[in-house]
Order: structure tokens, then C-alpha cells, then sequence
């Protein structure tokens, strides 16, 4: 860590801290830490979190940023994950006065590790790095090492990213709380990473917000065209279903109207004697129960049914010119 400056030249009675890291590395838990209490919970979030608290005199605002996966790299990361990143800095306005980066130390920190942090922090722009401060989570797991021998026996990639924030890092034990000491001198590192960066805090470049407004409005409208589409799919499955619906009522009624005209002639049959001329109607009505057998009747039915009145029917005309005769 850079040589500690004056802690009551760089007192700030304010401080605006964002996290952020890879999925479980302990963003929620290093939040609660800093807060003192339970403020953040630790199940996954896709969205910026942000809390507030009083900590050693200070108004301290923490934002949470949703973590990337631990191997993937900012290209295979989701587009609403990136502008989460972005927009977390936008929810402490004016902007952090330090981004803590989160690292799990009883993780092996390996080539694609660094190749994710650096390229999700990248989204911020080139001036978050002298804003950065390495936050090592699992403090306990150190045992006897110090957080020096840990980083140089990590390797390379690591000692590139302690470089690359400045040299600033902390090492933090979530499972002691107790100890304020951990919290008070990570504070005081913020106020010295602040005044390395001439009092100022961090704030994003006006084109890199352009930029993520582009790509949101660009997602949005491709979300809307998603939307239209599958409506107009629904719509178009909608019709389908009610013209079949139609079609059913249709040949339901018509089916309906023939049960119940082949009804009226068998009862027409029954009631009237078989074969009379008095009456023409009733002599159609005849040959037509003659030759339209009820459509309830199954195949045999039907052709018994047709066979027996041929008969009786032969059998009265039969009759009948007898009679005349």
C-alpha cells in the first residue's frame, strides 16, 4: 500500500464506496462488514444494491454491484450485466470516492481471472483504475501468511492487478466483526486514494454513458421487436383456433337440425299409416324416413333398418294394387 498520508488532512465526513467482483466472491458480506450490520442479502441480485449507514462519524453510502462469472470474460458476459456495471458508479452521484474491487484470497487467482476483472472494470473507462482499491475477502484463511507473501506467491497475474490499482489493497475477515480496526483503516485508505487523486471522486466519462445509453435504447428496441412479433404470433394462433371453433359450430348444428328432422319422420311413420296418397306431403315425408335413416344408427343399423322398410314398402304397394284390382 502507498505511504499513509495524514489521516486529518484527508478526513471526509462523506464516503461513496461501489463494489464489485466476480459472482461469490463476497461483495454482500464485505457491504455488511463495512455497514456493521446486516444490510445487503447475500442471495445473488442481477441489479445494483445501495445502502446507507453511519460508520466512525462518517455517512457512508455502499453500492453492490451484480457480480460476473468467475471465468467469463466481459465479451461473454449479458449486456444488462454491463450496464449494471455502468450504471452502479450513476447511484452515489456524484460518483465513488473509491471502487472496491473483491477478491477471494483462498482462491487461486489464475490468467482468466484476470483477463474477466480487467475486462468488466474496462467498462468504467481507464480512470477507474486510480480509483480502485483490491478488497481481499476470507482474511482468516491467511492463517500465518501475510497478504505481501500471498500476492507473490500467486503469480504474475495477480501482482499485475495489485499494480495495476496503484499498489492500494486491504485484507478483510467477514467472520470478525468485532474487529473494527479492519474497517476504520479501510476507510482511512479511501480518504488516502482520494487525496491521490487530488480530492477529487470518481466520475465516468460523459461518452462512455452515451455509449451505454445507445446500447440500452438498441436493446429496448429489440426487446419491442420481440414483443410485436410474438404478439402477432399469438394473434395469428388466436384466429387459427376461432375459425376452427366456427367450423365446429357449424357442423354441430347442422348435425343437430338432421338428428332431429330424421326424428320428426320416424315419428311422422309411426303415427300415419304406411303408404296413403290422401295427403302428398305425407307421402314425402314417407319415402324421405325411407331413404334418410337416423344418423345416430351405426352401419348395420342403418342398412336393417333400410332393408325392412323397402320391404314393408314393396310389401303395401303390393297390397294396395291387389286391392285396386
Amino acid at each position: 500500500m502507498s505511504s499513509k498520508m495524514d489521516f486529518d488532512d484527508t478526513y471526509l465526513s462523506e464516503l461513496r464506496i461501489v463494489l464489485m467482483g466476480h459472482r461469490a466472491a463476497g461483495k454482500s458480506s464485505a457491504g455488511n462488514s463495512i455497514l456493521g450490520r446486516e444490510e445487503f442479502d447475500l442471495k445473488r441480485s442481477a441489479q445494483c444494491v445501495r445502502r446507507h449507514g453511519e460508520v466512525a462519524d462518517r455517512h457512508i453510502t455502499v453500492i453492490e454491484a451484480p457480480g460476473w462469472w468467475k471465468n467469463y470474460t466481459v465479451e461473454e458476459s449479458p449486456e444488462l450485466l454491463k450496464q449494471e456495471i455502468l450504471l452502479s458508479v450513476s447511484l452515489c452521484p456524484p460518483g465513488p470516492h473509491a471502487v472496491l474491487l473483491i477478491i477471494r484470497v483462498d482462491n487461486i487467482f489464475k490468467e482468466i481471472h484476470r483477463k474477466a476483472v480487467q475486462g468488466h472494470l474496462d467498462l468504467l473507462g481507464e480512470r477507474v483504475w486510480s480509483h480502485t482499491i483490491v478488497l481481499f475477502t476470507c482474511g482468516d484463511s491467511l492463517l500465518d501468511t501475510s497478504i505481501e507473501q500471498h500476492i507473490e506467491s500467486e503469480g504474475q497475474d495477480l501482482q499485475w492487478l495489485v499494480d495495476k490499482c496503484g499498489n492500494r489493497y486491504h485484507v478483510l475477515n467477514n467472520k470478525n466483526r468485532s474487529d473494527h480496526t479492519q474497517i476504520k483503516e479501510l476507510l482511512e485508505k479511501i480518504e488516502e486514494t482520494v487525496a491521490e487523486n487530488n480530492g477529487c471522486h470518481f466520475e465516468i466519462e460523459g461518452k462512455i454513458i452515451q455509449e451505454m445509453k445507445e446500447r440500452r435504447r438498441a436493446e429496448e428496441e429489440r426487446a419491442n421487436e420481440r414483443m410485436k412479433r410474438m404478439q402477432k404470433r399469438r394473434d395469428g394462433i388466436r384466429s387459427q383456433m376461432m375459425k376452427r371453433v366456427d367450423q365446429s359450430d357449424t357442423l354441430s348444428v347442422g348435425s343437430s337440425a338432421y338428428s332431429s328432422f330424421g326424428s320428426r319422420s320416424g315419428a311422422d311413420s309411426r303415427s300415419d299409416s304406411p303408404f296413403s296418397f290422401v295427403d302428398g306431403s305425407n307421402h314425402e315425408r314417407r319415402c324421405r324416413s325411407i331413404e334418410l335413416p337416423s344418423p345416430n344408427m351405426s352401419g348395420d343399423e342403418r342398412s336393417d333398418t333400410m332393408s325392412v322398410k323397402s320391404s314393408a314398402y314393396s310389401s303395401n304397394i303390393s297390397e294396395t294394387e291387389e286391392e285396386s284390382y
